[in-house]
């Protein structure tokens, strides 16, 4: 059962965007199906760093979320600080190993995304808990480093590739500022100071808007009818959230586009899409089992 609960304190519903960023500009890059065995190590590398970012995240943030009232691992005794700080580890070791296995490029992609890890939820820097920074920390590790750690795809820069990033940081930055959102009031009482933390609702939805104006803009330039729509869709779903201004269609506004993601990522890999498919069914049977919990939910 540790085994299991350990794979789920890892939150792999969490991990969609990372391979659904990362296969998607594989896809794009590409032009066709392909994805080899530096494909394939890679992706599980960066897998393995973004479970060991969570992991890292969970510890630092003890009381923030025991405030915030999320689910803990760690607050119900289910596992131990020093366990996860040792899968904190080895998640961290073993995909620098494997990136430098590959190219040095990748594996300094890797080192980049370790510490960018490590700064965003560990003091002093804790990057997570700083207006302007947590914002750009998000955006940069799965907007930019996730793309570029896709195996070659740094060795020539062009205006396609450009796109390809600026489109996926702006949707990233969007997603991050309207789930900063609900933690508000526990960000406050244990002194962090996000955006949330310092301004109502209906500026930070509005830049986040923005944001995805930049990205359909980028789409656009790619000329990318899949990422055309999603930004669109995102745009209308954000406007909703802006009027609405209440938490369950601000949570559905950043949940779907994610979800619309998976689902083109699904559609470039179909395999992909069944691995999804049953992550989902395992995670909702896990939770309900043994939290007595809906999860994962759109609201």
């Amino acid at each position: 059962m540790k085994i299991i609960d350990f794979i789920f304190a890892a939150r792999p519903m969490l991990l969609l965007p990372t391979w659904s960023i990362f296969l998607i500009t594989s896809r794009l890059k590409w032009g066709g199906s392909k994805f080899d065995y530096d494909s394939a190590l890679i992706l599980i590398s960066v897998t393995l760093i973004t479970i060991g970012a969570y992991l890292i995240n969970q510890i630092y943030d003890y009381e923030s979320d025991k405030l915030n009232k999320k689910l803990g691992f760690l607050q119900r005794g289910i596992i131990k600080k020093s366990e996860m700080m040792a899968v904190y580890i080895v998640t961290s070791i073993l995909p620098l190993i494997a990136g430098f296995c590959v190219n040095y490029k990748s594996g300094l992609v890797m080192v980049v995304m370790v510490v960018l890890g490590y700064l965003y939820s560990a003091p002093p820097a804790r990057l997570k808990d700083r207006p302007w920074l947590g914002l750009l920390t998000n955006a940069i590790a799965y907007g930019v480093l996730v793309p570029l750690s896709v195996p070659n795809y740094a060795y020539s820069i062009d205006n396609y590739r450009i796109h390809i990033v600026i489109c996926f940081f702006s949707m990233v930055a969007a997603a991050y500022l309207l789930t900063i959102i609900p933690d508000r009031e526990g960000d406050r009482n244990s002194g962090k100071i996000t955006l949330a933390a310092r301004w109502p609702d209906r500026p930070i939805i509005t830049i986040a808007i923005f944001f995805l104006a930049v990205a359909l803009y980028s789409a656009y330039t790619l000329n990318n009818i899949f990422l055309i729509i999603i930004s669109a869709l995102s745009i209308v779903l954000f406007l909703m959230a802006l009027v609405a201004g209440k938490s369950g269609v601000m949570l559905f506004a950043c949940k779907f586009p994610i979800l619309l993601l998976s689902l083109l990522g699904g559609y470039y890999y179909p395999t992909y899409l069944v691995f999804l498919l049953v992550l989902l069914i395992l995670t909702r049977i896990y939770y309900k089992k043994r939290f007595g919990m809906t999860y994962p939910r759109l609201n």
